[in-house]
């Protein structure tokens, strides 16, 4: 990591901070729609799979989603509160 990474005291390391955040805002949304959301979709499992384990599936699925919003909403803050450039 860059030395001034962490410093919202200058431009640069308030632009580094946020990029940071930026891609982990990026990766949690990769992982919710290409995992988590896609696998929703009775498609992309086996047709013969029984509706209980499928049911069962999806409300463990639905918690990722939920907690990937939580993830996101914890960085949304982070780059309010250090990625102000000032």
């Amino acid at each position: 990591m860059a030395e001034n990474a962490g410093t919202t005291n200058s431009a640069g390391g308030a632009k580094i901070l946020v990029g940071y955040l930026a891609s982990a805002l990026d990766m949690e949304d990769q992982i919710n729609t290409s995992i988590y959301k896609d696998y929703l979709d009775e498609k992309y499992w086996p047709k013969n799979i029984q509706p209980e384990i499928f049911k069962t599936i999806t409300q463990y699925l639905n918690v990722l989603i939920e907690d990937t919003q939580k993830h996101r909403n914890i960085i949304a803050v982070l780059v309010e509160k250090y990625g102000r450039i000032e």
